[in-house]
């Protein structure tokens, strides 16, 4: 993550309270914590997520906010005597324009075989430019892609590639009776370079979406080695729900 503070910002408006996750549209992520009998936090799993990223990139930032939680928590007692108790948390990341959940009802699948890939600007290798594109596929009912627009990118090198790309894509034909003739779904492409992070806007598309992906470039001579990992996310309270 590029911004520290965007991301606190981000974590902080859905999270606050319970009724900035139910009106805020975006994706969600909550967390289990159990803490031990002095109230400090012990551990902690994922409980609910509709990250929509392929390498689980938000559930991977709020685990590493959760295992760096330091608030400690007033102790639980039962029948006098303090105990371990649990309390579960909601991390949310606000996405404009997303529709909710139920906007990804009959999503498209991707045809079996190879499908182009967008490559890393040749005209942005020497700048080391980060950023992505949120495209707008149209998919014709016989799963051919009609139409591809960018609803907003970094640069419009980074457009015109994930246009290009995503343009050649087919999709598995729409079966069902009554089926729309076309319909319009959304898609996040990153682009790096250098091994540096990427903007969590680039990550998520909003709903309805067919997801997202990142690609990178890196120089000649750190090209052999495998890409750095993204960063750890720094520690961040959440109110409980």
């Amino acid at each position: 993550m590029k911004n520290p503070a965007r991301l606190l910002s981000l974590l902080l408006l859905g999270a606050a309270t319970g009724l900035a996750q139910a009106v805020t549209p975006g994706y969600t992520v909550v967390t289990e914590i159990t803490f031990d009998e002095q109230g400090a936090p012990e551990s902690a799993v994922i409980v609910e997520s509709d990250d929509p990223t392929g390498d689980h990139y938000l559930e991977q930032m709020v685990t590493n906010l959760s295992a760096k939680e330091e608030e400690k928590q007033a102790p639980r007692l039962k029948d006098g005597k303090p105990v371990k108790f649990k309390a579960r948390r909601p991390f949310h990341f606000p996405v404009e324009g997303d529709q909710g959940l139920a906007a990804n009802a009959n999503r498209p699948k991707l045809s079996a075989g190879d499908h182009a890939i967008p490559k890393y600007p040749d005209s942005l290798k020497g700048k080391g430019e980060t950023g992505g594109a949120i495209v707008e596929l149209t998919i014709r009912a016989d799963g051919l892609v009609k139409s591809v627009r960018t609803l907003r990118a970094s640069h419009p090198e980074f457009a015109r590639a994930a246009e290009a790309a995503l343009g050649q894509w087919t999709f598995n034909p729409d079966t069902r009776i009554g089926a729309p003739a076309e319909t319009h779904w959304n898609a996040a492409v990153g682009f790096v370079a250098n091994g540096s992070g990427l903007d969590l806007k680039w990550r998520l598309a909003p709903r309805p979406s067919i997801g997202g992906f990142v690609v990178g470039h890196l120089p000649p001579a750190l090209a052999a080695p495998a890409a750095a990992a993204p960063p750890a996310a720094p520690a961040v309270p959440a109110d409980k729900k």
